[in-house]
């Protein structure tokens, strides 16, 4: 049975949330995988755990087979994103990987990014709206922790 757990260490929570929060660097200007549109899909299960608002942008974790899904639910010109931070345990504060998974689907939809991350590891998920027109992020609703294993 796969549980998620949501406990996190300071560091990688303080890191992590500082370091996206802040960053106002373009998603353009990241690795050319980082940046992902997502599939559109109908939703996560019911062993995901989920940060955000369902008015703007929530984001899902579902540990089984690493999946990470976006809703967007506003009919404006951002898309909804899950910045993610996957580090390669959860005492570390060092970042595996990041990156992007994107809803450009419109208003009222979900889309899942099938990932591969570190087991045994955090994920940090940021729930965030980006307008690609603009070059801006336009909000963040959020971030969790989840164990990857």
């Amino acid at each position: 049975m796969i549980r998620i757990r949501t406990t996190m260490t300071a560091g990688a929570a303080f890191v992590g949330a500082l370091a996206l929060a802040l960053s106002g660097a373009s998603p353009a200007a990241a690795a050319d995988d980082s940046w992902q549109q997502g599939t559109r899909t109908s939703g996560p299960s019911g062993a995901a755990g989920c940060v955000g608002s369902g008015l703007k942008a929530r984001v899902c974790f579902d540990p089984t087979g690493d999946k990470i899904y976006v809703y967007d639910g506003d009919a404006d010109s951002a898309s909804a994103v899950a910045d993610w931070e996957n580090y390669k345990y959860w005492t570390d504060n060092s970042v595996y990987r990041s990156g992007q998974c994107v809803n450009s689907e419109g208003a009222d939809t979900w889309v899942v990014c099938n990932k591969n991350f570190y087991e045994e590891g955090l994920i940090l998920l940021i729930a965030r709206t980006y307008d690609r027109s603009a070059g801006e992020w336009t909000g963040s609703y959020g971030s969790q922790g989840f164990y990857t294993s």
